[in-house]
């Protein structure tokens, strides 16, 4: 088995398409910062959405007709009268979706909750109501409505469209305001009118976790299925760190009695938590035409070591397993622990590169900002072939919107590049590339002016530590030129690099893996690590100075 995960997540043309036939895949399917995955099928075609968190636009929706090779069509939240982010906490925006088709009306749903106040940091307590945004043509991310909002309190949705034309909704909510014994977090349940969000029923504790207090007891995520008679609630628990799973129960009708499974969790990595891969849960089940069973589930991959001590700077990743039903239950994997190369289906090998030179317009959808922009600050036509970024009075530290766009990290090992035409007039100016964790964690290398020399420079800046302290190393570079600029991934470190004319790259700084997963105290997160090209104006001042960038590139080691 190969030690690296290949990235699944780029378009690929079908000229490029190496299929290995030996009837195993590769997890993660859809490497890099990809939780909480929701799976739909119709006809076909598959469709996956994931959770974004505080960047924007939200929940990317993949496609694949084979459910190995995935591709971003779009995303479901893309402009600002669904989704604004402006001034969002970290690890605050876009909770868990859930994607489904009503076969009746040929419409597409996905429920989410944006938290735009969490705790910590913002010491509140701020309930969210879910909402929900419809797309009878999932193919043209435009299509997608404005939100409609719900009446029940909580996260983590799911909408279930019953046989007899009713439509359920179920959220995670504290509980204890009704049951002391209901732990962190329980299920609660409604109907309501799927044309308009109205309540029809009063809301009710559906489901509270079976698990010890102290494992935690904590049940989210939940999926209402039904399949034979049968009713079946698929959850989440144990909260997202290594002792997460996936539990479920039934029901001949959704006032119970409720059954567990006696072989739950159905899915848990835990048991040896010196498994590579942990955190297993949050699932969701998807049928094929020909009647075979998987589940899509988040996972991390811990690093240094590769075990629950190391940790996971690529974020929660969507992997899968095959599934099958057993006694009216279903069998994750055959009980099995989750592993890399998995039975079934067929491997997916892509190019070592991957590569957009900004012929005109953005190479894929796959592209993202911390929050959402206030006006658009880059340009594809200004400078033909060239990538113009005009920076804004933010910086990558701000808790708003600044003048970079990002994609998500999806390999361990791997060289983010781009070549910079940049000739700042302030010490202030500041573009170049990153590898981004959150406003607190993020490293750059760029090109700016000395503070006090006035000549112009290469930065290479690192946070690390539990105050996320910055260190600066400047290298003197030629007063005007072209720059390429480098960002070394591997599982311990991030090294930072540049070149002149057609030299190799220097690099002047590393910081180790786990600052790229870590959280100041009072802080968390819930995301992945992205690199990006951003370029700002600093101190909150106007810059007319523009960053022009060539081409972005991944190659891996």
């Amino acid at each position: 088995m190969r030690t690296f995960i290949r990235n699944r997540g780029f378009l690929i043309t079908l000229t490029t398409i190496i299929l290995r036939i030996s009837h195993a895949f590769q997890n993660p399917i859809i490497p890099g910062f990809n939780p909480d995955p929701t799976i739909q099928r119709v006809g076909k075609d598959y469709f996956l959405a994931t959770s974004t968190f505080e960047f924007f636009p939200g929940v990317p929706i993949y496609h694949s007709i084979d459910l190995i090779n995935w591709e971003i069509i779009g995303h479901a939240l893309n402009r600002p009268s669904q989704l604004n982010l402006r001034g969002t906490a970290p690890s605050g925006g876009i909770f868990a979706p859930t994607l489904r088709y009503h076969e009746q009306t040929r419409t597409y749903y996905m429920i989410t909750t944006l938290f735009d106040i969490i705790s910590p940091p913002d010491n509140v307590t701020h309930t969210p109501r879910s909402f929900y945004v419809t797309t009878k043509n999932i193919w043209d991310e435009k299509s997608w409505s404005d939100p409609t909002y719900v009446d029940q309190w909580g996260f983590d949705p799911d909408l279930f469209f019953d046989t007899d034309g009713r439509t359920y909704l179920t959220t995670t909510l504290g509980s204890q305001f009704v049951d002391p014994d209901s732990g962190y977090f329980a299920i609660w349940i409604s109907e309501i009118d799927i044309k308009t969000g109205n309540a029809l029923s009063e809301a009710r504790l559906f489901h509270v976790s079976d698990l010890p207090l102290n494992t935690p007891r904590l049940a989210e995520g939940s999926h209402l299925f039904k399949k034979e008679g049968w009713y079946y609630l698929l959850t989440a628990e144990a909260g997202t760190e290594a002792g997460h799973r996936a539990m479920i129960s039934r029901a001949r009708s959704l006032n119970g009695p409720w059954e567990a499974n006696p072989q739950n969790p159905i899915l848990y990595n835990g048991h040896k938590m010196s498994n590579p891969i942990l955190a297993t849960g949050h699932a969701d089940f998807v049928s094929t035409p020909t009647g075979d069973w998987y589940a899509v589930f988040l996972g991390t991959r811990p690093q240094n070591p590769a075990n629950s001590t190391g940790k996971n700077q690529l974020g929660r990743e969507t992997f899968m397993a095959s599934m099958k039903w057993v006694d009216g239950w279903p069998v994750i994997n055959n009980g099995e622990d989750i592993t890399f190369e998995m039975p079934g289906l067929y491997d997916l090998e892509r190019p070592k590169k991957w590569r957009d030179d900004f012929s005109g317009k953005l190479g894929d959808k796959g592209y993202y900002t911390p929050r959402t922009p206030y006006k658009k600050f880059y340009s594809l036509d200004e400078r033909p072939g060239w990538l113009r970024i005009k920076g804004n009075p933010y910086t990558l530290s701000d808790r708003e919107t600044p003048a970079t766009l990002m994609r998500k990290q999806v390999d361990l090992g791997t060289v983010w590049s781009s070549e910079l035409d940049f000739k700042p007039t302030n010490p202030r100016h500041e573009a170049g590339v990153t590898i981004f964790l959150s406003i607190h964690y993020h490293n750059e290398i760029a090109i700016t002016l000395h503070p006090e020399t006035k000549k112009r420079v290469i930065a290479a800046k690192t946070r690390m530590g539990v105050n996320a302290s910055l260190n600066t190393t400047y290298a003197e570079i030629p007063e005007t030129g072209t720059v390429k600029l480098y960002i070394k991934a591997e599982p311990s470190k991030y090294s930072l690099g540049y070149a002149t004319g057609n030299g190799k790259p220097i690099y002047i700084a590393e910081v180790e893996n786990r600052w790229l997963q870590a959280y100041l105290p009072g802080w968390q997160v819930f995301t992945g690590s992205f690199f990006g090209v951003y370029s700002t104006a600093g101190l909150g001042l106007p810059m007319l100075v523009p960053a022009d960038f060539n081409y972005v590139e991944t190659e891996l080691l």
